[in-house]
């Protein structure tokens, strides 16, 4: 779990952060924003297959990262790359709130996931799951997914009106800590839902 989350914190805000300080003068703005984001796409491809995270969960972050570098080789300018991740914020809010309204929160099948990498059938957690008496705390769930994307849109946005393409480095570490500290709430949010939802013996 160290080793990961030391691999996380390098590909996704040390290489960056390096790009920008070290390489920006000679790279430009624009392209010390790509390519510091190349290496944490090549390195969520790497962990999905070597950890075989071909699953909701899996297959939804790398979708996520893979459709922000889209946006980024599309963009003109270094500014339109940092919002592209307002963008993103808002893209996965509308994503979050659309499988609550067609009844299949995205929240379920992330706990789904988690549930077979323990052993436990899809089928048999998906029956416990989308019950009566515990389909409400996916929904919660998804709902706190999208505070979480509320709260790093907002902030982004924020920066980046106040500080234009000057803000990159604030918005990287920022990310960075609101993202741990959002880990944090969301391990003791599962562990609470995991113990709601026990199957009754």
């Amino acid at each position: 779990m160290g080793k990961r989350i030391f691999l996380d914190a390098f590909f996704y805000l040390g290489v960056p952060l390096l790009m920008w300080n070290l390489f920006r003068e000679n790279l430009g703005d624009y392209y010390a924003i790509l390519y510091g984001m190349l290496p944490a796409v090549i390195y969520t491809i790497a962990m999905a297959v070597i950890k075989k995270e071909w699953n909701v969960t899996g297959l939804f972050f790398l979708s996520l990262i893979s459709l922000n570098f889209v946006f980024n080789l599309l963009s003109k300018t270094a500014e339109q790359e940092l919002w592209n991740g307002v963008y993103m914020s808002i893209i996965s809010i509308v994503f979050y709130l659309l499988t609550i309204a067609v009844k299949r929160p995205i929240g379920m099948y992330f706990f789904i996931d988690y549930a077979y990498a323990k052993g436990v059938p899809r089928k048999a957690s998906k029956t416990l799951y989308r019950s009566a008496q515990n389909y409400h705390y996916f929904v919660q769930f998804t709902l706190f997914l999208v505070l979480r994307e509320v709260v790093v849109g907002g902030i982004k946005s924020f920066l980046i009106f106040n500080k234009g393409i000057e803000a990159f480095n604030t918005i990287q570490v920022t990310s960075s800590v609101l993202g741990y500290v959002f880990t944090g709430l969301t391990v003791v949010y599962v562990i609470y839902i995991i113990k709601k939802t026990k199957p009754q013996s």
